[in-house]
């Protein structure tokens, strides 16, 4: 059987997960959150964290595209869905559409950009600061600022983007602000697992850093099992 050529998603996109991909893909429950604070990195158009607070939770996210207007923000997800659908119907093994051609996950997605945005448009109103402008490896916080951070699909996805020296020295950012650290999937976008793991986490083995593999429920792609945990002693 001849397997389904993959290939690469492109640059870098702006996705819209919900807060039920977040308990799944990172192997987390609601009471692991309220034990927070928690940060998302990079956020995108995830509704995870306003999601969060509405339970009672804290929750920042950060990402370079809040320094963008809502209106600005609003197409570039729109581009960005649209990019990330056309590259799904390239790869007909992983991604699943309907009849009208619809992808599985686009309606939720959708409705979570929604969401989010709603939410990002009261934050710029009231200046909460729920959303913050950054661009890893500077994040805007004090050390230990977050009880957990969570990273998805940026570290690791875009390897073809972001060299190794890029991988290191995001993680040990995340790990100055965040005790723990969990990063979700361990592979580059057309599903190969990044190359250099091995290398990057015995040199955080050196400076203290427990780290484990846990399997997970992929959210999109169910070869996206495996979730990193990183621990500071």
């Amino acid at each position: 059987m001849t397997q389904e050529p993959r290939s690469l998603v492109g640059p870098v996109l702006i996705s819209s997960r919900t807060f039920a991909n977040y308990l799944s893909q990172f192997a987390v429950t609601e009471a692991d959150l309220l034990a927070g604070p928690v940060l998302d990195c990079p956020g995108g158009a995830a509704d995870f964290a306003s999601e969060l607070r509405a339970r009672g939770g804290r929750a920042v996210s950060v990402d370079p595209s809040y320094d963008l207007s809502v209106d600005e923000l609003t197409a570039t997800i729109d581009a960005g869905r649209t990019q990330v659908i056309e590259w799904a119907r390239t790869q007909p093994g992983r991604f699943s559409f309907d009849e009208d051609g619809v992808w599985e996950h686009s309606p939720v997605w959708e409705d979570s950009a929604k969401r989010f945005l709603a939410d990002f448009a009261r934050d710029r109103a009231e200046g909460t600061d729920h959303y913050r402008a950054a661009l890893l490896p500077e994040l805007p916080f004090e050390d230990d600022s977050f009880a957990l951070a969570l990273s998805g699909f940026l570290l690791f996805t875009y390897a073809d983007q972001f060299d190794h020296a890029f991988h290191l020295a995001a993680l040990r950012e995340l790990l100055r602000v965040a005790r723990e650290v969990r990063l979700h999937p361990l592979t580059d976008s057309s599903g190969v697992p990044y190359p250099r793991l091995e290398e990057l986490l015995d040199t955080l083995a050196a400076e203290g850093v427990r780290s484990r593999v846990l399997t997970v429920t992929g959210t999109s792609d169910p070869n996206e099992n495996e979730t990193l945990v990183l621990l500071r002693d």
